[in-house]
């Protein structure tokens, strides 16, 4: 089996990459001989989203940073990314590029998620089970602000209000992760809900039911995106089923303590940000109704569903 993890990183974000990188290096040690993994690591130093003349730091800080920082993937097949060109290169480039013939499964991992070194073996052997042609495969998480999100959520946590779901502690997430004596088991979801936090893909689902289309640059809502497709499948009784791994929780090390103190990016306020990095979310959505529109009608003229 291959899998491939796609790793888009800002520079504000390099100090993500340290402990993402950590983790990986850890969970290579439990993975069986059989696997491989390979690893699309991107460093995006656009100089259309940046204005370098006018930021503090110098951008070979970063690249120095993030090559050391590759030594902790040397388990992996890695193939690292450092874009410096003026092009408005981003998210999208990276998951379109991630595309390979012998890839059978693909992973997205925001660079701010901490995950357990347990849980990419524990997908490894999840997905020799799961019998739907397409699905999604997800981690637990801790509470979000809003009840979209319980279904997938840890029920140790389902009792946080929804407005204090930021004061949480990520280290305290993860020493009750590895004192809990729940035994991890697979369980179907109702209603798809997933946002690239160790996500992983099955290939038809990531390559052709919902690939990132060619007209789309720099970075969006993907995932939301790809949510409205596998909802749309259900409804045509297409072999699409989301699964939630209970008993692995992943959630995003800026909450509570890291949160509050600043850790959030504060690279960010040395850096000139040019307005085109702001516009992008709000370009991406005013135009979901006709992506999705587009990619219906794509899967219905293509006889996908038959």
């Amino acid at each position: 089996m291959v899998f491939k993890i796609s790793y888009h990183i800002m520079p504000w974000e390099i100090d993500y990459a340290l402990l993402s990188f950590t983790q990986l290096k850890k969970s290579s040690f439990y993975l069986p001989d059989d696997v491989t993994i390979k690893i699309d690591a991107a460093l995006n130093l656009s100089d259309y989203l940046i204005d370098w003349d006018n930021t503090k730091m110098p951008k070979q800080f970063f690249i120095d940073k993030f090559n050391n920082l590759l030594v902790l993937l040397d388990r992996y097949e890695v193939n690292p990314i450092i874009y410096e060109g003026k092009e408005n290169y981003g998210f999208f480039d990276v998951q379109r590029a991630a595309y390979e013939p012998e890839v059978d499964y693909y992973i997205g991992l925001c660079p701010d998620i901490y995950f357990s070194e347990h849980l990419l073996s524990l997908v490894v052997e999840s997905v020799k089970v799961i019998p739907n042609k397409h699905f999604v495969l997800i981690p637990e998480i801790y509470k979000m602000w809003d009840w979209t999100w319980d279904e997938i959520t840890n029920k140790q946590y389902l009792d946080v209000p929804y407005d204090q779901w930021s004061k949480g502690d990520i280290f305290e997430i993860r020493h009750n992760l590895k004192t809990s004596s729940e035994v991890v088991t697979l369980q179907p979801v109702n209603k798809p809900k997933f946002a690239w936090w160790f996500d992983v893909y099955s290939k038809d689902f990531y390559e052709k039911i919902a690939p990132v289309p060619e007209e789309w640059i720099g970075y969006g809502g993907w995932d939301f995106y790809a949510m409205n497709i596998a909802e749309y499948l259900t409804h045509k009784n297409i072999d699409f089923q989301q699964y939630i791994m209970r008993g692995q929780t992943a959630f995003e090390y800026p909450i509570g303590p890291l949160r509050e103190k600043g850790y959030i990016n504060y690279h960010k306020k040395y850096f000139s940000i040019k307005k085109n990095a702001v516009d992008q979310r709000k370009i991406f959505e005013a135009n979901l109704s006709h992506y999705l529109q587009k990619a219906i009608k794509n899967l219905e003229q293509n006889n996908y569903y038959e």
